[in-house]
């Protein structure tokens, strides 16, 4: 996997996940012969437009009392899934607030039938969030590991929410050969 750094007037970062491993019994995303990209974004930058050099699809995660997420219709891109849910993480020492809502299974399972949707069909997964720095890494470092390729960059380089994380890895087969592929 390598990370790259591209500069318009935000910066994005593209992890290019390769690995071998299987989704269930549909094949990985990332195989060795073809990269997957997995980009990272906040809210603004897909409203405005983003610069895509394959075909590709979006995870649009926003918080619950927003408006839905507006994506640029552009050439490449297939398909997207909205979803909403707060940036929290529940401890066993902080209560959350009353009206705060987590990601749910529910939410980890659409995610991972979407992505068993368009494998094989896309070049690249956009991910986004309201910041671009929890929820969506988060999401995009599942994903990533979860096709054989070294997640470490978006926790080096994000603060990935860790609720979101273990709940997409602990999800991932619960979603299989539903709605996709």
């Amino acid at each position: 996997m390598r990370l790259h750094d591209n500069t318009d007037q935000s910066v994005r970062r593209v992890i290019h996940c390769v690995g071998a491993e299987r989704i269930g019994t549909v094949s990985a995303l990332c195989q060795p012969e073809k990269a997957m990209d997995f980009i990272v974004q906040d809210r603004h930058s897909v409203e405005k437009g983003i610069l895509v050099r394959s075909s590709y699809v979006v995870i649009s995660i926003r918080d619950p009392d927003k408006r839905k997420v507006r994506i640029r219709k552009q050439s490449g891109l297939r398909d997207s899934l909205h979803l909403a849910f707060h940036d929290a993480d529940p401890t066993s020492t902080l209560v959350l607030p009353h009206g705060i809502r987590l990601m749910t299974v529910e939410h980890a399972k659409k995610i991972w039938q979407f992505v068993r949707k368009w494998d094989g069909k896309v070049g690249a997964i956009v991910v986004h969030c309201e910041q671009g720095m929890s929820r969506s890494p988060a999401v995009a470092a599942a994903l990533c590991k979860a096709f054989g390729g070294d997640e470490s960059p978006f926790f080096r380089d994000y603060q990935p929410n860790r609720h979101v994380y273990r709940l997409m890895l602990a999800s991932r087969s619960e979603g299989e050969g539903k709605g996709g592929g």
